[in-house]
């Protein structure tokens, strides 16, 4: 390189940290079939579990040719039919973490139903379900396993993780949401030049009996509630700074799941 040229390399601007272009790949034709083939087995994936949410082939077929026209973040049908579980997530994040929703111990209170103040349960109601009567809040929470009625006219926090068993169309609401949030993280990371600009993505297994892995779920729910807990809190308190109330901002975090293969 001459020294001209090398003087112009210096002044080449540098992209913004993970905003590079990703590495031409393909490169090759022997390339090209290990992208088919692990593309091939993702929609397999994908066409196994849709078979068990009742689907056949020649449905899931006619499904797919629609899809392009029809994908769409701002239409999606998952985000409608999670947008009361994001409520009641961000209801029951208010009641474990701020504390006037806490009792003399540190943890959170048994809310009553009927009281209308500062740290009651009407008023969280109020604030994440506008429209909607306090009974309807306590059902949608009790039948999502995150509220517990105490007596006639209290409930309390069992559990700071949404889960909807059973729900068939809120558990494929959110798998539609982790597959899409997993391959915006893969394009990214995919675009970076080392590990430390990329988004953190790490996983861990071993072997278990299903007595052993019953055991692990117990141990790790509570330390997975406090790590989405902490999260949350960053997230919360960053977001709500003077300096970036006014900034551009699009949805960001953590999401975690226990598998079993």
């Amino acid at each position: 390189m001459t020294k001209t040229k090398l003087k112009a390399s210096h002044k080449r601007p540098r992209a913004p940290s993970g905003q590079g272009s990703a590495r031409s790949w393909p490169t090759d034709a022997q390339d090209e079939r290990l992208r088919d083939a692990l593309a091939r087995e993702l929609i397999g994936v994908c066409v196994e579990g849709l078979k068990s949410f009742g689907l056949d082939g020649r449905k899931l077929v006619k499904l797919a040719a629609q899809a392009p026209a029809t994908t769409s973040e701002r239409t999606s049908s998952a985000r409608q039919v999670l947008t009361d579980a994001d409520q009641l997530g961000h209801a029951i994040s208010k009641w474990a973490e701020e504390p006037s929703y806490r009792d003399t111990t540190g943890r959170p209170a048994v809310l009553s139903v009927r009281a209308a103040g500062r740290g009651s349960f009407a008023k969280l109601a109020r604030e994440f379900f506008p429209g909607c009567s306090v009974a309807d809040v306590v059902t949608l929470g009790c039948k999502a396993n995150v509220f517990e009625r105490v007596g006639a006219d209290k409930v309390a926090l069992l559990n700071n993780s949404v889960l909807f068993p059973g729900n068939s169309p809120l558990i494929l609401a959110f798998a539609i949401r982790t597959v899409r949030r997993v391959l915006h993280a893969a394009e990214f990371n995919r675009r970076v030049s080392s590990a430390i600009e990329g988004w953190p993505d790490r996983a861990v297994w071993v072997e278990v009996s299903e007595d052993d892995f019953r055991d692990f779920v117990r141990f790790i729910r509570p330390q997975i509630s406090g790590l989405l807990e902490l999260s949350h809190r960053w997230l919360t308190r960053r977001s709500d700074l003077p300096k970036n109330r006014h900034k551009k901002k699009r949805l960001s975090g953590i999401q975690i799941f226990v598998f079993r293969e």
